[in-house]
């Protein structure tokens, strides 16, 4: 470590839980962030509560401020923590969180990577696990007491910047994809629910409603091959250097295993317990045995139709929700021309080739950073000067 870099507790370095909430605030709503809802600095969802109407939760009581770094202490492995840049109005997050804010003379930015580093997660995950309670957590002193390398603040903002110039490219990807999801989906509604370019045609009545003059009721089972994920024979929680093809859940990669059990593009759903997500996956993959994988030369048209499916209504499961093969494929579609359908997937390919070119660039920013984190903390590298 650089002579000038010293060592400080995070107390000395930053306010803990700095601003609660009460009624004498007299908001009218909240912008309520639970700790489920936050992962390695990506927000799911933030709830809006209107307290003219609606009862605040007893856990939403801490405020935030710009720059706010908001760590779980439950189940430190779990990952739940993030830096608020840019705060919606009348924010509360969690007592779940602790709220941590970087005092003068440190970058808030190089304090939160600094904490999100894999070992520091590690590190206090074992100390929470030495708690005498039902699950992992830790007390805020654990936090206050955590040893922080410190170097220069000129260092601590290039760090901090660099870093989160590529966590903002991540960003930026994930949202153009969404937007590119999206008009993909307003197409696939376009010409297959709405028929609005078709209007120009003679329409039938269908047992589903009017549709143009040449097409058709059919079923799923016509375009697609499903089969069962299998459950594999070696799982672990991280990727290794043995074990690196993903384990796709009913929702999620949900662990690494050494071989695949499918090479090509399919899309996988879940089979049992949660139904709904689809995903797509064009990557060597083991599929558990808690989903369903479906193959189609239509790959496109049948993603958006599978999303539009109403699972409930063919769950045969009773304690546990139950999608059969043959249920899907018996599932009632209307069957446009070839012709149609081959354009749509020219049309939806188009985008979505934009958005795996963007998933790929995203993995590669993602273990630049990665690398680069440990390295930055340590000194071991400094930020090139441009």
């Amino acid at each position: 470590m650089n002579s000038k870099w010293t060592t400080a507790r995070l107390k000395d370095l930053a306010l803990i839980n700095r601003e609660s909430y009460s009624r004498s605030d007299g908001w009218d709503f909240v912008n309520y962030l639970d700790t489920g809802s936050i992962t390695k600095g990506v927000i799911d969802k933030i709830t809006l509560i209107d307290l003219r109407h609606e009862k605040l939760p007893s856990r939403a009581r801490r405020k935030v401020a710009p720059y706010d770094i908001i760590y779980s202490t439950v189940r430190p492995n779990q990952e739940h923590y993030g830096i608020i840049r840019h705060p919606v109005a009348n924010m509360l997050v969690s007592t779940g969180f602790v709220t941590i804010t970087a005092k003068e003379g440190v970058d808030a930015q190089y304090l939160y990577y600094y904490l999100s580093q894999p070992q520091i997660t590690t590190y206090l995950h074992a100390i929470a696990e030495q708690r005498v309670s039902t699950y992992p957590a830790l007390n805020v002193s654990d936090l206050e007491e955590l040893p922080i390398t410190v170097p220069p603040l000129r260092i601590q903002q290039e760090i901090g910047e660099m870093l989160s110039c590529l966590d903002a490219k991540i960003a930026l990807n994930k949202r153009i994809n969404e937007n590119l999801e999206e008009q993909a989906q307003a197409i696939f509604k376009s010409w297959f629910v709405d028929f609005e370019p078709f209007q120009d045609s003679d329409f039938v009545e269908s047992q589903y409603g009017w549709i143009p003059q040449g097409w058709r009721l059919g079923r799923l089972g016509e375009f697609i091959e499903v089969t069962s994920g299998k459950r594999p024979i070696v799982k672990t929680n991280q990727r290794t250097p043995n074990n690196k093809v993903p384990v796709i859940g009913a929702s999620r990669v949900m662990g690494y295993t050494n071989e695949s059990l499918f090479d090509d593009r399919v899309l996988v759903i879940g089979r049992v317990g949660t139904h709904g997500v689809v995903q797509r996956i064009d990557f060597p993959c083991w599929p558990s045995d808690n989903t369903l994988v479906i193959k189609s030369q239509f790959y496109e048209f049948a993603y958006q139709v599978l999303k539009r499916i109403d699972y409930s209504s063919i769950n045969r499961g009773s304690t546990q929700p139950l999608i059969t093969q043959r249920d899907l494929r018996n599932q009632v579609i209307v069957v446009p021309p070839e012709s149609v359908l081959r354009r749509y997937e020219d049309v939806a390919s188009s985008l979505l080739e934009v958005v795996r070119n963007n998933l790929r660039e995203n993995q590669t920013l993602s273990s630049l950073r990665d690398t680069l984190l440990p390295k930055l903390m340590s000194g071991e590298i400094e930020v090139p000067v441009v």
